[in-house]
């Protein structure tokens, strides 16, 4: 986490912060935007929210999630890693969403979208493949919103919702929800 917490916070928010005509809230870390259209991301939670569970009964996906294999064994367990987890989707948000599109996106426009969409693309490759395709769309949806916002924060509570879905999927299929356990 700590080296996730430098890689796609640390380093980038210091470059934006000394970069000469560069500033940190260049970032899209605007809540006004994602205030007024909250809306937009129960929407598509809503309607991944299907796909998800469909996935979810895939032995690959189950056997994948959660990441900590410890998260069903009590309460504390699965709290501490979901905050853990979303914590690594606000850094995550930073980098490709605001760090690359907002940076980006004072030089090339909307085409920052697009540039950002790979490497996110890439740090999926070793996660079950349907989630690694499907970052493609996600990538460009919220990267998209993004920029037009100016807003990361969606982006991070729709990552937040989606992998808490994910693990608690995976935890039922298994039988090992925390509130199963005595």
């Amino acid at each position: 986490m700590l080296w996730i917490l430098i890689s796609f916070v640390a380093i980038p928010a210091t470059v934006m912060a000394c970069r000469p005509g560069n500033r940190l809230r260049d970032c899209n870390l605007s809540f006004r935007g994602f205030a007024q259209h909250f809306w937009i991301y129960v929407v598509l939670f809503v309607v991944v929210s299907p796909v998800i569970w469909v996935v979810s009964l895939s032995p690959e996906f189950y056997n994948y999630y959660p990441m900590y294999a410890q998260a069903g064994r009590s309460w504390a367990d699965l709290l501490m890693w979901e905050g853990m987890y979303a914590g690594q989707f606000v850094a995550l948000e930073f980098f490709f969403r605001g760090f690359l599109v907002g940076g980006l996106s004072r030089y090339i426009g909307v085409l920052a979208v697009p540039v950002s969409v790979m490497p996110y693309m890439m740090i999926h490759f070793s996660k079950p493949w349907p989630e690694a395709a499907a970052s493609v769309a996600a990538g460009l949806i919220l990267g998209w919103l993004a920029w037009k916002l100016k807003s990361i924060w969606g982006g991070v509570c729709v990552h937040c919702a989606v992998a808490a879905s994910m693990d608690l999927l995976a935890l039922s299929h298994k039988g090992q929800l925390p509130w199963l356990h005595k």
